[in-house]
């Protein structure tokens, strides 16, 4: 997936697409027990309000159709988040749908909103 697909369809202008937010810190861990990605660095990612990207690719190198779709972001509260991947293994064909993705993502998100 593209990193630069505008958010909501309409703008990759971060302003834009999250008005209501000053400022934002989000880390992500995906992979939490090292199953497709080696490194502990790998599985890590950090992201500001200028730096978010709007959707972040499953580490499963089998997933399909997976991955975190970050545009929403703006209606989460701080704090932990845990989310599963809705991705699947596909088969070897690729004709139809595989074995669910056991990948999951931890979020760690600091949100200041705009008064």
């Amino acid at each position: 997936m593209t990193h630069d697909r505008p958010f909501l369809g309409e703008t990759t202008d971060r302003d834009q697409a999250f008005p209501d937010i000053s400022s934002l810190e989000l880390t992500v861990v995906q992979d939490p027990y090292g199953y497709y990605a080696g490194q502990a660095s790998q599985r890590e990612s950090r992201f500001t309000k200028a730096t978010i990207p709007r959707r972040l690719a499953c580490a499963n190198p089998r997933c399909q159709q997976g991955g975190l779709d970050l545009q929403q972001i703006q209606f989460w509260s701080p704090g932990k988040h845990t989310w599963d991947c809705h991705g699947h293994e596909g088969t070897p064909t690729g004709r139809h749908k595989g074995a669910p993705c056991n990948n999951s993502f931890e979020l760690m998100l600091t949100i200041q909103r705009c008064t």
